[in-house]
């Protein structure tokens, strides 16, 4: 499966966690076309040459979800031909992805747990809060716009694991992917990220950085089966099921759910 996975990787130079979701099955056994939906994260370390293979990939939208602190500090890159937006899920970004570890030290001092404990909030406030269902609904507004084959929607925020995660998470579940492959496409951050997240911590434990303090780097940078777990937890609690979630709070009508796998989905 992991190979498999490789395959949905962008060639994006400078930039991380570029994947392409085209090529997933859904239960009925059609398949997401490419060049129609990317994941990932920031656009600001972008050369002119990842620039021109995004454009040639067919990219068309960008659907930034970081707050204005993030937008402001790493701009994305945005070229002629680019529809770009911003649709913050969060007021401040609660995942800390910016976060230096001298800020986590700062604000979580010596408790092991504090990052794993911070991204559980965060998850229950992308499931439940308005900014958030007001930010994917747009999304999911783009996405019924873009019925072009070879005409691409991209979301992110930084790192491309968390908002864009359940970004993923909600249009694979409208495609009617099974839950078993969008979790694997969740967690598969791990392996696209794990080279960055081993030399991070390397470094910051040759400055003197703890086992504590390390552990919640790891958190914060990396998803976990209990992030996902979590998230479904709090959405069947509050809504029932996935299901009901994008009827509720995103607003999608069985009419749109028709129109999106009419859009993205070839058999």
């Amino acid at each position: 499966m992991q190979n498999q996975l490789y395959r949905h990787l962008l060639d994006v130079k400078d930039g991380r966690n570029f994947r392409e979701l085209g090529g997933y099955r859904t239960n009925s056994g059609r398949k997401i076309k490419t060049h129609k939906l990317i994941r990932s994260g920031h656009l600001a370390d972008l050369t002119k040459s990842d620039e021109r293979y995004l454009a040639g990939y067919g990219l068309k939208y960008d659907v930034d979800l970081r707050t204005s602190y993030e937008r402001e500090h790493q701009p994305d890159k945005v070229w002629s031909g680019l529809n770009y937006f911003a649709d913050p899920v969060f007021d401040e970004d609660l995942t800390d992805s910016t976060m230096s570890i001298s800020d986590m030290a700062r604000a979580g001092g010596e408790n092991a747990s504090w990052g794993f404990k911070r991204m559980l909030s965060a998850y229950e406030n992308m499931a439940t809060g308005q900014n958030a269902s007001k930010a994917y609904r747009h999304l999911f507004e783009l996405l019924l716009q873009n019925e072009k084959d070879h005409e691409a929607v991209l979301f992110h925020c930084t790192a491309g694991k968390d908002r864009t995660g359940f970004g993923a998470i909600l249009i694979l579940s409208a495609l009617g992917v099974p839950m078993k492959t969008i979790e694997r496409d969740y967690l598969f951050t791990n392996e696209v990220v794990a080279d960055f997240v081993k030399e991070k911590l390397a470094r910051e434990q040759a400055k003197g950085a703890g086992p504590d303090l390390l552990n919640t780097f790891r958190d914060l940078q990396t998803v976990k089966p209990a992030y996902f777990k979590h998230l479904f937890k709090t959405i069947n609690a509050s809504y029932g099921s996935i299901n009901a979630y994008l009827h509720q709070q995103i607003g999608l009508s069985s009419s749109d759910l028709l129109d999106l796998r009419a859009i993205y989905l070839e058999y």
